[in-house]
Parts: C-alpha cells; structure tokens; sequence
C-alpha cells in the first residue's frame, strides 16, 4: 500500500514538473513574438534615390530613420496620420534633401507631433563650405529644426549613446566626422545600432569608406555584427566589402530605385557609372538569402 501511494506521488510530482516544463518552453517561445516589431522600408515616390525606414514598437511607438525627399512628404504622412499623428523618435542620418526634406515638409506644414529628433550636426557654415552647390537644402533643414514648435526636442547624440524606446535599444555607434573632407557630409553620417530581443539592426545612412575606418576602429568586430543592415549609400560606394563581411548580415534592405539597382543612366541596364552592381555582387558572395529593395515598394517585415 506504501509503495502504491509513493508511485502515485511520483507520478504527480513528475506530471507537475512535465507541466511547468511546457509551460517555461510556451513562454520562451511566446515573449519574443510579443515584444516583436514592425519595420517598414519606404518606396521612392519620385525618380530620386531616397531613404525612409518606420518602425512600430512593442507598444505602438513609432521611430522614423530620415524619411526622403519632397516627393516621398505625403506617403510617409500617410502613414503617420494612420497611427496616431505623432512620431515618438525621429533620427535623421544627415541633411541631404534625399534624406530630411520629407521632415522639413513635417515640421513646416503639419500638426504631426514629434516627441525627439535625435541629430548628429555640424555647424550650417561647415555644410555650406564642404557642399556650396547644396547650401539651400542645408539652410533649410537648420531652419526647420529651429522652428519653435519642436527645437527643443532636437537633442544632439553622442558617441555609444544608448536610447532605448520601448523594446527597442539604440546605440549611436558612428557620428559626425567634421575633419573628414572626403564626401565630408556623407561621412558624417549617423550609424544606428537597433536591438529587439537577440535580432540587430545596423543603420549606415550613406556612410563612406572614411568613416567606415572609423566605426572599425571605435567598435569591436562584435559590435559591428547585425542580422539586418541596411545599405550605407543607396547600395553603391558607401562602405567596402570588408565591412559587410565584419556585419554578416542575414537581411540586406537596400534604399535603391530601380535606375540605380540596374546601373541604369537612361539608356539601358549598365549604362551608368553607379557601383550598384559590385555591391551586389559582394552580398551574393556572403550568401545573403533575403534583399529588401526600394524599387519594389513599402515593405514590411516582423522582426523577433
């Protein structure tokens, strides 16, 4: 009878462990999905090469990477006026009207609330000096983050800065680089890093191969690796091959129209000068499986 009775208890206490069991493999397979997020690369909506990525956290907060030129201003406000007309985070890489003109129309002509633009800037006068042909384009931007209704939610970041939004951790891993004087604004480039739950995001905007010697020299290798890149100067002549085999990624979005995905200058597939190709070729060889292109139009993916 004592025998039979401690069997019994033997088999309650194993069921029980068995049910916690699948219960912790349930809830380990659970959160991750939970604590997922939406991330959106943004069409071109003229013929300009352009770059928009928005992401939608956890719990619905919206972070917005540059966001593109004039013409991209009325998708991208579709988009936020859809969710709740208002922006928790906006980073903007750096002031080419390719990248910030869509914010200038934002910030000028809507209601749109945003929470924080984080920036990484040179002075006006700098811009102008390295880039004169493109002095308009500078001078509005700066007015724009000067507009009352939000400079006070224009925060410079830092080197290694951490921000964190939602489930969402930020490292500013690249930032202005004001000595460099090769494609100097290009070069002073914001570089992002984004971590959701084990998955990482790596943000180049249109870093150059200056200042790509300095994300090497300023990060580990380990740092530098991410399963989502996204490709620093609309995938031609931003960064070298060796730091794509440093990031290894998985997920290559690539903010490139269909012009300069085929090397097209208006007269044919290869009949331009862009390095569109090389680049291509250099994420074949890694064994890159899923390329996300702007010439295809907004495209969301879940990330883990």
């Amino acid at each position: 009878m004592k025998n039979k009775t401690s069997n019994k208890n033997l088999k309650k206490y194993i069921s029980i462990i068995i049910l916690i069991a699948i219960f912790l493999i349930i809830l380990l397979i659970y959160i991750p999905y939970t604590n997922a997020i939406q991330l959106t690369q943004l069409k071109n909506n003229g013929h300009s090469q352009m770059m928009g990525y928005i992401i939608k956290t956890k719990n619905d907060k919206t972070i917005i990477i540059d966001g593109g030129t004039h013409e991209d201003t009325e998708n991208l406000i579709n988009y936020i006026k859809n969710d709740k007309n208002k922006v928790d985070a906006w980073f903007i890489t750096h002031p080419h009207q390719d990248h910030a003109s869509a914010i200038i129309d934002i910030i000028n002509n809507t209601d749109i609330q945003i929470d924080k633009i984080y920036v990484t800037l040179n002075n006006l006068e700098w811009y102008i000096e390295k880039e004169p042909q493109r002095a308009q384009e500078f001078k509005d931007f700066f007015n724009a983050i000067e507009n009352d209704r939000i400079k006070e939610n224009v925060q410079e970041v830092s080197l290694h800065q951490n921000i964190q939004i939602d489930n969402i951790n930020c490292e500013i891993l690249g930032i202005k680089n004001p000595e460099i004087d090769n494609k100097p604004v290009n070069n002073s480039s914001m570089v992002i890093k984004m971590q959701i739950n084990n998955k990482k995001i790596l943000f180049l905007g249109d870093t150059a191969e200056e200042s790509q010697k300095k994300l090497i020299e300023n990060n580990s290798k380990e740092k530098l690796k991410a399963d989502i890149v996204q490709m620093a100067h609309h995938g031609q002549n931003g960064v070298n091959e060796e730091f794509y085999k440093i990031v290894e990624p998985k997920i290559c979005m690539w903010p490139t129209p269909d012009w300069l995905w085929a090397n097209d200058a208006g007269q044919g597939e290869d009949t331009g000068p862009w390095l569109t190709k090389t680049t291509r070729k250099w994420i074949e060889n890694l064994g890159v499986k899923q390329n996300i292109i702007e010439k295809d139009g907004d495209i969301t993916i879940k990330v883990w």
